[in-house]
């Protein structure tokens, strides 16, 4: 348990020396937590555009299905799985 704290201590004190270099490299605090906060409206965007590829991809699907009225019509889906 001692040797745990010991290597708990260590990396705590070496990620806060990273972290103090890197704000200062960047341009401080300030300057990372605006590179933060352009790096999750990225993944906002990015996340907004898959759902609206899913969101597509399941219109295509139902209008798909729709087509085909027949008396057993098929499965959108393509039956990944057994029943």
């Amino acid at each position: 348990m001692k040797r745990f704290v010991i290597g708990f201590a260590v990396g705590m004190a070496i990620g806060a020396a990273a972290v103090a270099i890197g704000t200062s490299r960047f341009g401080g605090v300030e300057a990372l937590a605006a590179r933060v906060r352009g790096a999750l409206a990225a993944g906002r965007q990015a996340m907004e555009a898959c759902e609206q590829d899913m969101w597509a991809d399941v219109r295509r699907r139902r209008a798909f299905g729709a087509a085909h009225t027949g008396p057993n019509p098929p499965d959108p889906l393509g039956a990944p799985y057994e029943r």
